[in-house]
């Protein structure tokens, strides 16, 4: 349970520090943030992150809690990353069909 919990928080971390690049956020067609929301989603990302090894304090063996929450890490980068190649190749698909069609514009 307590590895369920590690692992949303950590793949929300990372949501959040993902989408604080620009190029991320133009993938996923959202507005630009100011500076101020920026600073901020990049410290409650760090702070998400923290708290999931914070969790691993609440282990039966913490030390083994904190190999557990470098193995979630990489398994929640990995999905980002997943999501983040899958929405570029939907992009260019996107893109290419409207380039051959010049009547869906």
């Amino acid at each position: 349970m307590i590895s369920a919990v590690i692992w949303l928080l950590s793949l929300a971390g990372f949501w959040l520090l993902c989408i604080v690049t620009a190029r991320h956020r133009k993938l996923f067609n959202l507005k630009t943030l100011s500076q101020r929301a920026e600073r901020i989603y990049k410290i409650v990302g760090f702070m998400l992150l923290g708290l999931a090894l914070a969790g691993t304090s609440l282990m039966p063996n913490p030390v083994d809690g904190i190999l557990v929450w470098f193995g979630i890490l990489t398994f929640a980068s990995l999905l980002i990353s997943a999501l983040l190649a899958v929405q570029q190749q939907h992009g260019l698909g996107v893109n290419k069909s409207r380039r051959r069609n010049p009547q869906n514009t």
